[in-house]
């Protein structure tokens, strides 16, 4: 009986499982890889369950670690027609992510049924001995790990959308934040309960004079929805410096600031600012 497989080292890889699986010492003897023509097993051995259990969890294992990327780049290209390398590779990596989560926090439950239905297709083919390529049972035995692959991608692309978006909302506010004339040299802006504006003197600027200094035109561009409590007011007011004051660096607003206004701005501890008055 032999498996094909597309290439030389997909069969290798494969073989790669079955030898370290626990069944693997016992069995190894018995399969031959033969190049180009995928392996060969002697299946009157040993017994047809034993058999069954050995490449059912290689399979299993090959199926995860080394096909989960081409299928999944196959549903990019093939159902959702993207065509661009950068565009494909960036949802790959997503779609990667998410499954990678997943299988972090339930290892046994992801991709648990692509198990049971490797079994169950093997069964019918070990029962009649009869040669079978790799990619052929993947596609016709297990449809529903294709299915699962493919929520994955649609998950990763709307993720590759909003961060597209975000992007160019990044993109199109440093352009309004470099048509902007500068009204102070520097401000400090304070995360602490709220955010607070502080001038190059640190002193505070309250919620009118704050409003005073918001340029209308920019609220009234219709691509741009801009807060009027934080961004429009920091958009405004263009300060050829900006020091930011945080204990959360990673806070969605702080990443979003740093990134518009990129070398103009500098993150520091909160602790930072009380010592601005010491």
């Amino acid at each position: 009986m032999q498996i094909l497989f597309q290439n030389d080292s997909e069969a290798l890889k494969l073989l790669n499982f079955v030898s370290v699986h626990p069944l693997g010492a016992e069995f190894r003897p018995y399969i031959q890889f033969l190049p180009q023509q995928g392996m060969h097993m002697d299946m009157t051995k040993s017994s047809g369950d034993k058999w069954l259990i050995l490449l059912r969890d290689a399979f299993h294992s090959f199926l995860l670690e080394e096909k989960t990327l081409p299928i999944l780049e196959q549903i990019i290209v093939g159902k959702f027609f993207y065509r661009e390398r950068e565009e494909i590779e960036a949802i790959l990596e997503i779609a990667s992510s998410i499954i990678e989560g997943e299988r972090a926090k339930n290892e046994e439950k992801t991709f648990s049924t692509e198990k049971r239905s490797i079994e169950v297709g093997l069964q019918s083919i070990l029962e009649g001995q009869v040669s079978f390529s790799f990619d052929s049972f993947t596609t016709f035995r297990l449809k529903s790990f294709q299915h699962s692959l493919e929520k994955y991608v649609v998950k990763a692309i709307d993720e590759y959308k909003l961060e597209q978006d975000y992007q160019n909302f990044i993109a199109t506010l440093r352009d309004c934040l470099h048509g902007q004339e500068s009204k102070l040299r520097k401000l400090h802006l304070v995360n602490c309960d709220g955010f607070q504006f502080y001038d190059q003197e640190y002193s505070k600027l309250d919620r009118p004079k704050i409003n005073s200094l918001i340029d209308r035109r920019l609220l009234a561009k219709s691509s741009l929805f801009l807060d009027t409590v934080i961004l429009a007011p920091l958009l405004s007011i263009a300060p050829e410096n900006l020091c930011i004051y945080t204990d959360d660096k990673e806070e969605g607003l702080i990443q979003t600031i740093s990134r518009i206004f990129e070398e103009r701005a500098t993150v520091l501890p909160l602790s930072s600012f009380s010592k601005s008055f010491e």
